[in-house]
This record gives structure tokens, sequence and C-alpha cells, in this order.
């Protein structure tokens, strides 16, 4: 034979290969156990990953790069042989004659071999890339042999597509076997970024970026394929024909370089189920008209395909999405959009019949069978409503919406609905107008067929204008005429609408108008509609109940509060509702904490864990404990019960939860890490400006100033705290201040400020609001307590006197001065002396 060197010597790792120390770390040889093997399909970065790791190996490296002509096995093993003799070749006790063998000499040639590599005194590591392309099942018996009787100085790298016919489950019991997947090999995030940088490619944001990992799964060969496709992309409508290069880059590799070595029978089961969401045999079955697609799976995932299981005690599995998508654009080549369209309908009927309306609608949509998507849309609108698939709803109709097709009106007056509720109210306003000039045309309020989802957009409508805070007048008009038309019966009468997914303050949702407090001579009138007519018995009207009882609370009218509350407490058990009782709860304990009523506190937030098993809501107790203990000064307690909510944050979110973070950044001051606070503060205020969130614009603001003060930027201070006054007092915001304890001090000087004019914009605040905050001058009672000849000093102190200066200007030693200082420093609560020249300055 005529042996091929290139087949045993390893391949140089490209300078510009991401270094992955995650994983090259773990196949450091005091790491490795007796088999490692790396699996996964083809351009996962496997052969890279070990050309990295042998790299940084001080132990010799014997390499085997397989080929489908290797499954002889004299042939591979006499490979394996000279791999194994030129890495060792200067080690005395290997012998070469050893390393060549004939079929004749096949059952002595494991054991000899295995005796062979036992002299070799020092570590050894064999790689044998591309195991998959063996298929002798000889060679896979020797291999057994081999690995179980393997020497401890000897460990094996093993990489392949697929799974290999070797007995792994009995190696991964005897802990002699490690297993590297897709899920490892995947590159994340930061090893994207670091792959685009090397090469000097650009993109325009990080959300590009995240779309690129996202959208290729991680796959090394993607993310190769993607930076060839132009030096710039980014995510953004003018810049799609970008990412369309990208895709048709991919998928030109896949299927010449996939799809095309498969058989005819193996491509055309992988195109005709290629727009399945999951594959489940018995719908490949269909499809395929075949039996045998459980099989036929199984051995697609054997294969290594790029396929994944979704569960791992059944065989349901879909499809790598760019695999998919080029799977779908062969389709579309291959079949007329008749029978594809047929294909969409068979699959989504066999769902419908079996209960899965929704997989149903999702694949009619991605089939842009618009029409029939829609009908089963409008049939099972209820059901979308009361199973709280309002996110997904309003992706559904913009997706039908933005390939211009009419949606049906009942669906479009829901769609508007759901975007007030997910506070989109531009969006539904505009959907108002739409709605109105549709009636125009073909007077569908009128029409008979759509009496009762009339009657509910124009409740709507007046909801639509109260949450807005815009005209209430004639928010009040519409009811007031709705109800003496009389409400007309629809499928949608005993349907409890909800209105708080998130929050925990039902002042923060589209019904609580964001923190645009209403006064209550104003409100009542509009509430007073409901409470007194036929909604009473309605969950809005409860909602109603609960935004109001925040609002008394927030404007210290805590025993009207009290009352408003207990009728939202019986509404939300009633309904059935978390986003209403337990904000509620919620507003209990803060009226409870502000009577220093802790123990009554943490019962009823206890209590109220007991209403419900969903742990978004338990975890939103748990913040309102931390924030309780806060308040009582037990921090160690606090960052407990913080600890167990941490499912309120993800810090991969876009939009993390707002409530968790107020609670984290004061525990991060308590702790007295002010600036870490600052930095959560400030990105919830920014936020909180962008969506116009008045009561988190409030609080972020009082909080802000808190910090800066901690951090002795008084002035960024005062501004901070300017800021939130100028929106608490449009809004008659309260409890907000009065419930933070370090703010009395900075009013104080923030009042000092504006009497001295320097700051002549502040003073369109009413002082009267202002001072409503402030108890007393807490310098008064520390001035009291000093001294005549103290209150001399400090005078001279606050003139810039030095302490020799003083000595002489009194008639005393300086020694007697530092003395006289000390008691005033002890008497005023400050440790240093440019902090008693402040309070000094100051009176």
């Amino acid at each position: 034979m005529t042996w091929l060197y290139s087949k045993i010597t390893p391949p140089l790792t490209a300078p510009q290969a991401v270094e992955r120390d995650r994983l090259v770390n773990s196949l450091q040889f005091t790491n490795l156990k007796k088999l490692t093997i790396v699996r996964a399909p083809a351009g996962y970065g496997k052969t890279t990953l070990l050309s990295q790791s042998i790299s940084s190996l001080i132990e010799p490296v014997a390499w085997v790069s397989l080929d489908h002509n290797d499954n002889s096995p004299t042939r591979y093993w006499n490979y394996v042989m000279l791999a194994v003799l030129n890495a060792v070749k200067n080690d005395k006790d290997y012998k070469e004659q050893t390393h060549f063998v004939t079929d004749s000499s096949l059952e002595l040639l494991i054991d000899s071999f295995l005796n062979e590599l036992s002299l070799i005194e020092h570590n050894i590591v064999l790689v044998i890339d591309d195991y998959h392309v063996i298929r002798n099942p000889i060679i896979h018996s020797m291999m057994v042999r081999f690995i179980d009787y393997l020497p401890s100085t000897v460990r094996i790298l093993l990489a392949s597509r697929t799974d290999a016919p070797l007995p792994f489950a009995k190696w991964r019991m005897q802990q002699m076997l490690t297993e590297i997947g897709v899920d490892k090999l995947r590159f994340t995030h930061e090893e994207t970024l670091r792959f685009f940088e090397q090469r000097n490619f650009t993109y325009q944001d990080a959300q590009t970026l995240e779309h690129l990992v996202n959208m290729t799964e991680g796959w090394a060969a993607g993310i190769r394929l993607a930076s060839l496709s132009g030096e710039t992309f980014a995510v953004n409508n003018s810049n799609t024909n970008q990412f369309n290069n990208v895709h048709s880059f991919i998928t030109e590799y896949l299927l010449q370089e996939i799809l095309a070595a498969l058989s005819l029978e193996e491509q055309d089961f992988l195109v005709r189920t290629s727009f399945l969401i999951q594959l489940e045999p018995a719908i490949c079955d269909v499809l395929t008209n075949r039996t045998d697609s459980h099989a036929v799976l199984l051995e697609l995932e054997q294969k290594g395909l790029f396929i994944v299981r979704l569960h791992s005690n059944e065989p349901i599995f879909r499809y790598h999405h760019l695999f998919q998508d080029a799977l779908t654009i062969e389709m579309r080549n291959r079949y007329s959009q008749a029978v594809i369209d047929s294909l969409y309908e068979e699959v989504a009927l066999i769902l419908i019949e079996r209960g899965d309306v929704f997989p149903a609608i999702e694949l009619l949509l991605r089939g842009e069978l618009w029409q029939l998507a829609d009908q089963l849309i409008t049939t099972y609108l209820v059901d979308i409503f009361t199973k709280e698939y309002i996110s997904t709803f309003i992706r559904w109709i913009d997706l039908l919406r933005s390939n211009n097709y009419a949606v049906h009106v009942e669906t479009l007056v829901m769609y508007m609905i759901a975007l007030s509720n997910r506070y989109e109210m531009e969006k539904a306003r505009r959907l108002v107008h739409e709605l109105q000039e549709r009636d125009k045309v073909d007077h569908w309020m009128t029409n008979e067929e759509y009496l009762g989802i009339a009657s509910i957009f124009i409740t709507a409508k007046a909801f639509g204008l109260y949450a807005s805070g815009a005209d209430i007048e004639q928010a009040k008009e519409l009811i007031t005429n709705q109800l003496k038309n009389g409400r007309v019966s629809s499928r949608w009468d005993f349907v409890p609408m909800k209105y708080n997914y998130l929050e925990a303050q039902t002042l923060r949702t589209t019904i609580g108008v964001r923190g645009k407090l209403w006064k209550k001579e104003v409100i009542l009138p509009f509430l007073e509609l409901f409470r007194q007519s036929e909604f009473k018995e309605q969950n809005m009207t409860g909602f109603g109940y609960a935004v109001q009882a925040e609002t008394l609370y927030e404007h210290n009218d805590i025993d009207e509060a009290l009352q408003e509350l207990e009728v939202a407490l019986q509404y939300g058990h009633r309904f059935q509702d978390p986003g209403l009782y337990i904000p509620m709860y919620i507003l209990k304990s803060r009226i409870y904490v502000s009577k220093k009523k802790f123990v009554e506190a943490y019962s009823i937030l206890d209590y109220a864990m007991d209403t419900t098993k969903e742990q978004h809501w338990i975890d939103m107790l748990c913040v309102m404990k931390a924030h309780c203990y806060l308040l009582q000064g037990n921090v160690s307690q606090a960052e407990w019960e913080l600890s167990k909510s941490n499912g309120l944050y993800d810090r991969n979110a876009e939009s993390q939860q707002e409530f968790w973070l107020i609670v984290h950044a004061r525990l991060l001051l308590a702790k007295g890490q002010a600036k870490e606070a600052l930095r959560t503060i400030l990105h919830l205020k920014e936020k909180a400006l962008q969506d116009r969130q008045v009561a988190t614009i409030v609080e972020t603001g009082v909080l802000e100033a808190v910090c800066q003060m901690q951090l002795s930027n008084e002035e960024a201070a005062l501004i901070a705290l300017h800021g939130a006054l100028k929106q608490g007092e449009v809004y008659n915001y309260r409890r907000t201040f009065l419930d933070e304890a370090r703010i009395e001090p900075i009013i104080n000087k923030y009042l000092k400020v504006r009497r001295k004019g320097t700051h002549t914009h502040w003073d369109f605040i009413p002082t009267a609001y202002i001072e409503q905050f402030i108890t007393k001058n807490p310098n008064d009672d520390m001035l009291a307590t000093l001294k005549p000849r103290e209150k001399d000093i400090l005078k001279l102190l606050a003139d810039g006197y030095s302490n020799s200066d003083i000595a002489s200007q009194l008639y005393l030693s300086e020694g007697t001065v530092r003395v006289y200082l000390t008691n005033i420093y002890s008497k005023l609560g400050v440790n240093s002396r440019t902090q008693a020249m402040l309070i000094a300055i100051e009176e």
C-alpha cells in the first residue's frame, strides 16, 4: 500500500479561528477520560476544536483523518498504527514492525497493539476524525475491545457526525466517557462577536449579531457563510437583502453538500416534511404515504443530519431552522403551489381534529394560507383570549395585515383591545379610526350579525380614551349612551378580560393609565357608571376599584384606599385573576408598613402566596417581602427574599421586571453600593421616560436623588429630585415621597437652594406641595445642642477661618479649638470639617 501521510498529520488551525477556551480547557490530558466523543452535524467545528486542543498538549498526539476507503479493517488499523508510530517514533520501546498487518493477523491485532501501547511510558492522545464514515461492523467490534482495554496512558478523542454503533451507554455508566455535542459546540454570542472582530467584519448593532446567532442556532459553518455574504449587514427593513444573501449562501451549501448526498427516498422524505413545526411520525406518514416514518426519523438522527430531538423519550423532532429553510425552498422547486397548499391543509386538518388548534393556525400562516388562518382565528377567538394567547394573537394579526389581508371585523375589534392592553395606544387609536371608516362603507356596526361586537367596540373605545388620559367626558358620554341603548349579548359576555399580566401595581397597566393619577372628583363619576350598572359584574369594574385604591393610597387617603382595596380583592378572587388580587395584597402590605405593622405585612404576603400557583406572582410577592424587610432595616433577610424571586429577572431580556430591579437597587443602596444602584436606576428611568410610565419616573427620580447624595453629588441629587417633584406634582404623588425616609434631608436642601434663587426655573412647583413631605429641619435640633462658644467656632468655620485663625479670634489655644471641633462634629453627626461647614453655611 501507499500511505498518505497527510491523513495522519494534524490539520493546521486557521490563524483567525476563534479560541474556544471553555471547550479546549476541558480537553487537556488531565481532564480527559478514556474516550471523548465530539458528535455533531457537519460544520459545527469538530475538527477545528480538536486541532486547537492538541496544539496546547505537551503529550504526543497521533492523528487519523478517515475517509470512506478506510472501511477495510486492515487499512483502518494500519493507519491508526502508523499515526501512533509517527507520534512516538523516537520511543525506543515501540516496535515499528508491529505496525504493518494483514487480514490473517486481525484477530491478534488488537491485543498486540494494546501490548505495544502499554510499553510506552509517557502519555499519548489518539485523535480519530470523521469516524462517521466507518460502516464496517468488524472495525466497530475491534474498536470496542481496543477502548475497553486501553492502557491508562492513552486517551482517545473521536469526532463523528453520527451515533456510532459503540456501547456508549456502558462506557457512560463506567465513567470512562466524555461527550461533547451540539449544545456545547454551538457558537455563543461572545464567540460570534470574536469571530467578526478577528475578521474585521462589521455589523450594525448587538441586535443584528443576536439575530445571526439565533438564525444559525450557533452553527459555525452558518456563521462563516454569513460573513462571506458581505462586509456589513443589519437587521432592519432597508437591509433585508443582506440577510437574503446570507440565506442564499447557506441554502446552497446545505442543498449541495448535505441534501444531494442522500438517497432520493431520503430527500423526498425531508422535502415533503420540511414545513412541519414538529416532526411527528404519524403526521410524517400521512405526508409521505409511508408507514415507517418512526424508523426514518431515528435513522436521520443517527446519520447526524440537521435534526433536533424535542422529547427524550419520544421520536418527535424538528429540523434546524436553516436546514428547514433550505428544504422548504427545495420543496417549492419540486412541487406546484397547489400541491404545497394541499400538504399544509392536510396537516392543519389533522392538528384541528386532535385539538391542536393554535399549532394549526401557526402552520397555515407559515404556508401563507391567509383565508383559512383568519377563519380559524375567528372561530377560536374566545379560546385565544381565555387561554391568554394575547401576544401570539397580536403577532398573527400583524402578519395577516402586513400581507394586506382584510381581517374579520370581530377579530379586528379584539385585536384593538389586545393592543390597548399591551399599551400600544397609537396603533389602537389608528385601529379605532379604521373601524369607524369601515363602518361608513359597509355599516358593520348596525349589521345584526355584528351588534354584539359593536357594543364591545364602543366600550373599548371609551376605555381607550380613559386609558390614554385623554377626554374623560367623551368616555363618560359613550358609556352613558351605551347604557341607555342597552348592551347587546354576545359570546364574550362570560369571558373575563384580563388587564394585568405582569405588574405589581395596576396603576402601571393600561387600565391604570400608566401612573397618570386621575383626581377623585374627575374619575369617580366615570367609575360609578360601571359600579351602578350592568357592567358591575364584569372584571374590568374590579380593576376600576383596584386602580382607585392605589390612586387613593398615593394621594395619602389611606382609609378610603382600604375600602376600595377590599372590593377589588373580592372581584379578583371571584374571577380567579391574580393580576387583580395580587397587586391588592401588595398594596395592603404597603399600608401595613406605612403604619409600621411589619408582622401584619409579612402575614398578608404569606397568605397571598397560598392563593396562587403561578410562579410569576409568587416571585412578585417575594420581591415585596424583600422591600418590606429593607424598610424594616433587615438587609440580610431582604437579600434572601429577593434571591428567591430571580425568575422575574432575565439578564438577556430586553425588558426586565421593573419592580424587581427597583427593589434590587434599594438593596444595593442599603449595602452601600450606591454606584451600582445608580446604574440600575438610570436604566429604569430612561426606559420609563420612553414608555411614559409616570409611576416609575417619579420613583426612580426619588431613588436617583438618594444615590447621588450618597455619592456626594449634591447638585445632581437636587436636579434628580426636581424632576421627580415636577412629574409628581402634576398628578399629586405623595406616598412615593413620604415612604422614602432618605428623601427628606434632600428636600430640605432643595428648598434652601430655591430660596437662594439660583434655579429660578424650579419655582413653578408650588412650595406647599413640597413642604408636605417635610416634618422638621433636622439641622435645627442639632444646632440647638451647641453651646455659645461652639456656635461661635462653627460660624468662623463657615467663614473659612483656619484653626489658628479661630484660636486667635477667640483667644484660645489651637489644641482647645481642636477639642471644640471634635465636640461639634459629634453633635452635628458629621465626621469631617467640610460637612460641618456645609451645615453652617446652610443656616
